[in-house]
């Protein structure tokens, strides 16, 4: 490697499977479906995800940050969040309304990510998610992502 060259980013396009599992404490559930196309990059050992969904608010983008232990969600357009798990961990995470910013907190019961190889790349995270002081529910996000080949 040249001094002083940075490396180029690795960028590979993938398609995405999407699938949130939304439990609150009433006892009701929700679960949402996304497929998608995006792309998974790798910068400095760190890989990311990028991928853009449309929603009635308009376009929403959506960048998830993997490390090891800990992960990002940063959401813009349509929608403004961040939202932030370590394993094990609360993390303090926001969401933009038209109320303002409001913060919320992430207790992060199971993360793990694994970079495709010889099969689909996995992003998952079990977490409570609490808004302003007060319980929201228990989500679970799963997305598999593999690469597309060219035609």
């Amino acid at each position: 490697m040249i001094k002083g060259v940075k490396k180029v980013e690795n960028s590979t396009p993938v398609s995405i499977q999407l699938n949130t599992v939304i439990s609150q404490a009433d006892g009701t559930k929700e679960e949402f479906t996304l497929t998608s196309t995006g792309e998974w990059i790798t910068k400095n050992n760190i890989d990311y995800l990028k991928y853009e969904e449309t929603q009635e608010a308009g376009t929403v983008r959506t960048i998830i940050k993997m490390e090891e232990h800990q992960a990002v969600i940063l959401r813009s357009g349509a929608l403004k969040m961040r939202l932030a798990f370590r394993d094990g961990e609360s993390m303090m995470s926001s969401y933009d309304s038209e109320y303002g910013t409001l913060s919320l907190i992430t207790e992060t019961k199971k993360y793990t990510h694994r970079i495709p190889q010889e099969k689909p790349g996995r992003f998952y995270v079990n977490y409570n998610l609490e808004m302003a002081g007060s319980p929201v529910g228990n989500y679970t996000m799963t997305i598999d992502y593999k690469e597309v080949t060219p035609r």
